[in-house]
């Protein structure tokens, strides 16, 4: 552009003439050459356009990003500005074709390499040259594999909420990953279910639309619809997947170290209220007696603080009792003796969350009373410990049971000594709180052994309910007792024994507190009439269900079954013969607890010939 006050008169080194300059009053006629400069020093400026260079743009416009392929593959190219030269499509830098419009290319990737590679377009123009973004093409012609996969192909005690998943040795496809791609089948049915992606594309997982119950077996298939992202079908597959969802699960074995001792190890269970097991075990060794106490993460068995038992080794230990305070910390009661009638002391010890706090001095919480024989331990629902403790002949008071609270940080006992007969002693006690948290203890004399006794709490002493737990003549000696309440709050008392109406084994028992008087409740039927049987676990559900665990010998063969009575009619609901059909199950002292959730635990101890205790636990496998 060229502008007036730019340009200069004559030779071009004056200043130009103004505006009085242009104006030109006389009339003159300049020489030409002055019109030359007239014309060019107009006031107005003049455009001169500028030579503009070759612009060219060149884009792939197909795929729009990484790429992965097994076979055939097409290029789409989009070219605007000056019309080039050439258009090449490049392959790691050199050309792999020349293009002419529209621009696509297909690319034949058979020959190829398996890997990744470098695409670029450029477009050429004289000298200069303009290339695009790159694209990276993955060439894979190699099937996916299944490299893991959960549950395991055939496990055989898998929990209903085990996730179903299937991880590949490369990402998946994700618009192939469909219910029509991966089957799932219960028992004989398909049933409806939903399928994801991980956000790296190798793993798949499979939700059933409706929860899995147990017992049930379960299937999964996956077909060659599923592929990775080049196209390549799934391979190595095989038949259907599948694993059993029994109706019980273990838990990971709670180990317990090796014994040089005789007796097996013995473990309680009760429940937490998140459902999870606290376990309290007891072995002998030669400091008079190992408890702890050890309770499920959710991961993993965590021990809680050391061993209880922190007296000399000249005393031992016994009748270890473990309940949870309503917020889930254990709380433990035992008895420690040197073998006499007298240093016998009661201990009872609560887990805080870091330690284990005594609620009573070295001589347990009655150290006036040295003559304690056994303890049984229940908590109120404010989480209060309450005891019942039967004294040895030589106490003050004779072989009678005293019931003590913890209120505060005293122990106070509750009303007169229990007894139901003055004249002999009184058996190891079982203590239970009914739904108004008053104790009920059931019991005997050793002088009256075909005689079971129950009595409650009034809120001033203890009453007897009724003459004697069990009818006239059908069982004798009780080694162990166990009282639950239904909604209706009567108590439910449950019991081995021997029964005396001219059979010689020893079975169980169950009476019913009803209109004040003691229902008889009838046995489930045994493998054969000549076997022996023991509970070792009652519990009475919410819906009035009375679910019992027990212990039968059959021709030195023991089996763990639980069974349920509703509507009067006894049912098996699980049995160790059943679930362990194809192993050697040997099984010593086990436990079982439950809650009004329905969530069952059982516990048994498992010993074998390299003198190694296993503590298992197993679960009633249903949804949380």
């Amino acid at each position: 552009m060229v502008c007036a006050s730019d340009c200069r008169a004559g030779n071009g080194t004056q200043p130009a003439p103004g505006t009085r300059a242009m104006n030109l009053p006389e009339r003159f006629f300049p020489p030409p050459w002055t019109a030359a400069v007239v014309l060019l020093c107009a006031s107005a400026c003049i455009n001169v356009p500028a030579i503009e260079s070759a612009e060219t743009e060149v884009r792939i416009t197909s795929p729009v990003e990484t790429a992965y392929t097994n076979g055939v593959l097409e290029f789409r190219l989009a070219v605007t500005g000056h019309a080039p030269e050439r258009v090449e499509l490049l392959k790691n830098g050199e050309v792999l074709a020349e293009l002419a419009p529209p621009y696509v290319y297909t690319w034949d990737t058979a020959g190829e390499a398996e890997g990744t590679y470098r695409l670029e377009a450029r477009a050429v123009l004289g000298d200069t040259a303009f290339v695009s973004a790159s694209r990276d093409v993955v060439v894979d012609r190699t099937p996916p594999q299944v490299v893991s996969r959960v549950p395991e192909p055939g496990a055989q005690e898998v929990w209903v909420q085990s996730p179903i998943r299937a991880e590949f040795s490369e990402p998946m496809k994700r618009s192939t990953v469909t219910t029509e791609s991966v089957h799932l089948r219960v028992g004989e049915l398909a049933v409806a279910h939903t399928v994801s992606l991980s956000e790296d594309g190798r793993t798949v997982t499979v939700t059933p639309v409706t929860a899995l119950t147990a017992p049930s077996t379960v299937e999964l298939s996956v077909t060659g619809a599923l592929t990775d992202l080049a196209g390549n079908a799934a391979v190595d597959l095989g038949a259907a997947w599948g694993w059993v969802v029994p109706e019980f699960v273990p838990y990971p074995f709670h180990p317990v170290p090796r014994r040089p001792w005789s007796g097996a190890a013995r473990a309680q269970v009760r429940l937490d209220p998140n459902g999870n097991p606290v376990v309290m075990t007891h072995y002998e060794n030669a400091q008079g007696g190992h408890l702890s106490v050890s309770r499920w993460t959710g991961e993993a068995w965590q021990q809680l603080g050391s061993n209880l038992k922190t007296s000399p080794d000249e005393y031992e230990l016994h009748h270890p009792n473990l309940q949870l305070s309503p917020d889930g910390n254990p709380i433990v009661a035992w008895q420690e003796d040197m073998g006499a009638e007298f240093n016998n002391y009661v201990h009872v010890a609560q887990w805080t969350g870091e330690d284990w706090k005594r609620l009573g001095g070295e001589q347990g919480i009655i150290p006036d009373r040295p003559h304690a024989r056994s303890v049984s331990l229940q908590l109120t629902r404010q989480g209060q410990p309450v005891v019942a403790i039967n004294m040895d002949w030589e106490d003050i008071e004779g072989g009678t049971i005293h019931v003590y609270q913890f209120q505060g940080s005293n122990w106070t006992r509750l009303g007169s000594p229990v007894r139901a007969a003055p004249t002999s002693e009184t058996s190891t006690p079982t203590l239970a709180l009914d739904l108004l948290d008053r104790p009920v203890v059931a019991f005997y004399h050793s002088g009256e052994s075909t005689k079971l006794f129950a009595q409650r709490w009034n809120g001033t002493d203890f009453e007897s309910l009724g003459n004697t737990v069990n009818p006239s003549g059908t069982s004798s000696t009780f080694p162990k007792q166990i009282i639950s309440f239904n909604q209706h709050n009567q108590p439910i008392i449950t019991w081995s024994g021997q029964a005396t109406t001219g059979s010689t084994t020893n079975d169980f028992f169950s009476s019913h507190w009803v209109n004040n008087q003691w229902v008889w409740l009838g046995t489930p039927p045994k493998l054969s009439a000549e076997n022996d049987r023991s509970v070792h676990g009652a519990y009475c559900s919410p819906d009035e269900t009375l679910i019992v665990s027990f212990v039968e010998n059959n021709a030195g063969i023991s089996s763990l079954t639980l069974s349920h009575r509703t509507n009067e009619t006894w049912e098996k609901i699980w049995s160790s013969d059943d679930a362990f059909r194809e192993t050697n199950f040997k099984f010593h002292n086990s436990s079982m607890a439950s809650d009004a959730q329905g969530n069952i635990v059982l516990s048994w101890t498992e010993r074998h010939n390299d003198h190694q205790d296993e503590i298992l636990v197993y679960r009633k496998n249903q949804q949380p």
